[in-house]
């Protein structure tokens, strides 16, 4: 995974902006959104999420909870995770941009722009769909 941590700190401040909260306190899970074959809507582990500070305190306050097991072995963490959180009323963001370009992004850019991903991720954005070309790609992409 490739970071450019400034895309990161600016888009993380705009939410803060737009809502006039502080991270300390409003519960932000971001990333890139997903929803699999079972239903379940998820922040792709591949793309990378982000929680905030409050998020945080309240996952890590029921990780012994029945609903956010974290003994379960399973290579599918960012379902786990957002399963939990989902519980624990915290839900994803949609990190699109007003032209509904993505910022964080489960393939490499060139992938995106080309097409040529995997089938499975049709599958997995059919409520959202997918944009490909100049369009695959918010200008301040985060992953």
């Amino acid at each position: 995974m490739f970071v450019l941590p400034y895309n990161l700190k600016s888009y993380l401040a705009s939410l803060t902006h737009k809502d006039g909260t502080d991270p300390k306190t409003k519960e932000y899970f971001v990333g890139r959104r997903f929803k699999n074959r079972r239903g379940d809507y998820f922040n792709s582990g591949g793309a990378g999420y982000v929680l905030s500070q409050a998020a945080l305190r309240k996952y890590h306050g029921h990780l012994d909870d029945l609903n956010c097991n974290t003994c379960v072995r399973t290579s599918m963490e960012d379902v786990m995770t957002a399963r939990c959180l989902k519980y624990l009323g915290i839900n994803f963001t949609d990190t699109r941009d007003s032209e509904g370009r993505e910022r964080f992004h489960h393939f490499p850019p060139d992938r995106l722009y080309h097409g040529g991903h995997a089938e499975w991720y049709d599958a997995f954005n059919n409520e959202w769909g997918i944009k490909l070309g100049r369009n695959c790609c918010a200008p301040d992409s985060v992953y």
